[in-house]
């Protein structure tokens, strides 16, 4: 599943007793599904504080009334979930959580993926956002299930020519050059070590000058006892976004170089750098049997192919979470207390 339903994502929920009410601590909205239930307007006032110091701005009195609703609309979720016995387990919660940190890099904490979920605007513990988008997932696959493979059919040849057709204008690939990087870092490194790692770059590409058939060698030799590394072939393309990540004088170099030539040393704010140009590969008009540039292994048809399946198993998700929130809200009695939403 590629997105969660947005009314299951965005806040935690503690169930309230209505009995458990005092004067101080107001009904935000009651409702009940299988079992009555109460938002309080201190729990509604620490959801819109979350978004508020997250945001930096003040909501305005609609805006709380949509906040109340995500948290009515998840909590009849789960109310929903209970009474079709929809459940998941712990370690399908652990196990999920590990996975999305492990998408953020190899040493990603819990921290870590707490800042990327609020980036996207999750604002709840990390375990309570992935137990409500497994149970969304769950109601999808065993209650929706033939729906839902109807949705992931694949696109039609007549579906991928016309996304084809739309997408032209910007399916061009860039200039493009095929190099091989020989490379010494030097980030977190002493002075001492950094002129060591000058002195040996210096030096091969010296040898390099000498005898030219020699950089293939150099590039299997490579390694952390060498004291230097390579990237044997990598494609570079002429786009502004390449010189960024790249640096202006290694991607200046890069492209003032011929075919077969190799570069001096290239000094970068993170080492040295020493370039062979492999390919030179014009700017074209991609076809359907292209490759997607910056991705060797897949054509323009599979991206296209790609792009139309994601974009119609998101409507699907769309159309379930609609469909389902307007049948619970129906069938559910819901009561809003307006004049406590002002404060």
């Amino acid at each position: 599943m590629k997105r969660m339903a947005t009314w299951l994502i965005v806040f935690g929920f503690v169930a309230v007793p209505l009995f458990a009410q005092t004067s101080i601590d107001k009904p935000a909205a009651t409702f009940k599904l299988i079992k009555q239930e109460v938002i309080s307007v201190r729990q509604l006032r620490a959801d819109i504080d979350r978004l508020e110091n997250a945001t930096g701005a003040k909501l305005t009195t609609d805006q709380r009334k949509d906040v109340l609703d995500a948290r009515i609309n998840s909590m009849l979720f789960l109310q929903f979930c209970e009474r079709e016995k929809i459940s998941v387990s712990d370690a399908q919660v652990n196990a999920a959580l590990a996975q999305l940190k492990s998408q953020l890099g190899t040493n990603a904490t819990d921290t870590d993926l707490e800042k990327s979920l609020r980036a996207s605007g999750v604002f709840v513990d990390p375990a309570i956002y992935v137990r409500q988008r497994l149970l969304f997932e769950t109601y999808v696959q065993t209650k929706k299930q033939d729906e839902l493979k109807n949705a992931l059919k694949a696109p039609t040849a007549d579906d991928i020519l016309k996304a084809y057709d739309l997408a032209k204008a910007s399916l061009v690939r860039p200039d493009t050059i095929r190099i091989s990087v020989i490379y010494a870092d030097t980030k977190g490194k002493s002075d001492s070590d950094i002129a060591k790692s000058k002195d040996l770059m210096n030096g091969i590409s010296t040898a390099l000058k000498s005898n030219p058939s020699k950089f293939d060698e150099y590039v299997l030799r490579a390694g952390d006892a060498a004291g230097y590394k390579a990237i044997p072939s990598l494609y570079l393309e002429k786009t502004p976004q390449s010189k960024s990540i790249f640096g202006d004088d290694f991607f200046t170099t890069a492209f003032q170089t011929k075919t077969g030539e190799i570069t001096s040393v290239i000094q970068t704010p993170a080492g040295f750098r020493i370039v062979r140009v492999n390919e030179f590969i014009a700017q074209k008009q991609l076809t359907l049997s292209d490759t997607v540039p910056g991705n060797q292994n897949l054509t323009v048809q599979e991206f296209l192919a790609m792009q139309l399946a994601s974009e119609k198993e998101q409507s699907f998700l769309n159309r379930m979470e609609s469909d389902l929130i307007d049948s619970l809200r129906k069938e559910a009695t819901i009561k809003v207390y307006t004049e406590n939403l002002t404060w």
